[in-house]
């Protein structure tokens, strides 16, 4: 008689536009994973799986909250047999979420409370686990926190130069992308850099930066919302505050319109007026475009600086992120830019996809670490059902 197959993990990433997956076995071999993307503000959405699967999945009007129950019921059910659990990505936690946690009814009504702070964000999270939680009626539900890493961010660099009272409300920097810097800091010792002084730069549709000591966050370039810090797809990163007060006149006091400009209308997309993607604006050749990417790359190395000077210096740089991982010309333009800090970039290995990007003589080194949010969510699950 042969024995039953073992259960499955299932981790979903809902990110602002796009949804991760991943199946994990026990031992956390992936056996199964894909992603759906460009999913929202007027796009068509776009499957692809490990399995090859490749094409549109939905209209041009679909939701997360639309693509979700078909995506677990056609494409992730049939492959996983039993699930043991889901963990779930959620971007904001707030001061009360800094550790992961098995979803109930209270949690998910706190984890809700936070959405004004991550309104691109929050409202895909929950989208997930009520997705799940419907699909899979009795399995046990894990949120995993974005802001849970940046908690040994030292007291002085979280809270804000206003009143203190404020930072007591809550007002203070959480930083985001706290489960990719968690699966970067696991890949340290492999590289030779325990011990070391790391930036790691998480380059996507969002993008942030955190300054590592010791595989533990001291840095980052994230605050109070993940708009702050670098620029990114459509969302502009660190503005002045008198501009914020301009545009709030300038469009009569309505909030909801200067949120919008921030969250969807910014950044890359709202400087080339052509696309939030890189991949696009790499391959056109408007002047916009091209200026976009510049702009990109000039906000980069300016934040990377930020964080070496809060480090006391720096011993090597990781990239990760769709556009991390994959744009050998950001990556080299970067890389080019900070030269008088020591990176000697090895264009060969850049444009090759090889971990390290420097030369082996390079005083600092730079490597590219594929991201694996996925990974890091079904450990946790993993670790908290024992």
């Amino acid at each position: 008689m042969s024995e039953a197959p073992q259960a499955s993990l299932l981790a979903l990433n809902c990110g602002s536009s796009s949804i991760k997956f991943a199946l994990f076995t026990p031992d956390f071999e992936r056996s199964f994973s894909g992603l759906v993307e460009a999913i929202g503000h007027g796009q068509t959405p776009r499957l692809k799986t490990s399995a090859g699967e490749t094409g549109q999945f939905g209209g041009s009007d679909q939701t997360h909250a639309d693509v979700l129950p078909r995506l677990i019921s056609d494409i992730i059910l049939p492959r996983a047999g039993a699930i043991s659990g889901v963990g779930h990505r959620i971007v904001h936690g707030g001061e009360r979420f800094n550790a992961p946690i098995r979803i109930d009814p209270d949690i998910r009504a706190g984890i809700a409370e936070l959405t004004p702070l991550a309104p691109g964000h929050q409202p895909h999270n929950l989208a997930g686990i009520d997705a799940a939680t419907r699909a899979l009626p009795g399995v046990p539900q894990i949120a995993c926190f974005d802001t849970a890493f940046h908690a040994t961010v030292p007291t002085v660099r979280r809270e804000m130069p206003l009143p203190r009272h404020y930072a007591r409300d809550g007002l203070i920097r959480y930083g985001f992308h706290g489960l990719s810097y968690e699966h970067v800091a696991a890949n340290l010792a492999s590289l030779g850099l325990s011990g070391k002084r790391v930036i790691a730069c998480h380059l996507g549709n969002g993008c942030s930066i955190c300054g590592m000591m010791d595989g533990a966050s001291v840095w980052t370039s994230m605050g109070f919302t993940p708009l702050d810090g670098l620029m990114m797809g459509q969302r502009p990163g660190r503005l002045d505050p008198g501009a914020v007060l301009w545009l709030i006149e300038q469009h009569g006091g309505d909030i909801a319109a200067v949120s919008k400009l921030f969250y969807h209308q910014s950044g890359l997309s709202g400087v080339s007026g052509l696309s939030g993607d890189m991949r696009t604006l790499l391959a056109s050749d408007q002047p916009d475009a091209a200026f976009a990417v510049e702009m990109f790359v000039d906000r980069l190395v300016q934040e990377i600086g930020a964080a070496a000077a809060g480090l006391g210096g720096v011993d090597a740089i990781v990239f990760s992120g769709g556009i991390g991982e994959n744009a050998a010309p950001v990556r080299a333009m970067t890389l080019q830019k900070l030269e008088w800090l020591g990176f000697n970039l090895d264009p060969e290995a850049n444009t090759t996809r090889t971990k390290r990007l420097t030369m082996a003589e390079s005083e600092r080194q730079a490597f590219v670490v594929a991201a694996d949010e996925e990974r890091i969510i079904a450990q946790a699950t993993a670790h908290l059902l024992g």
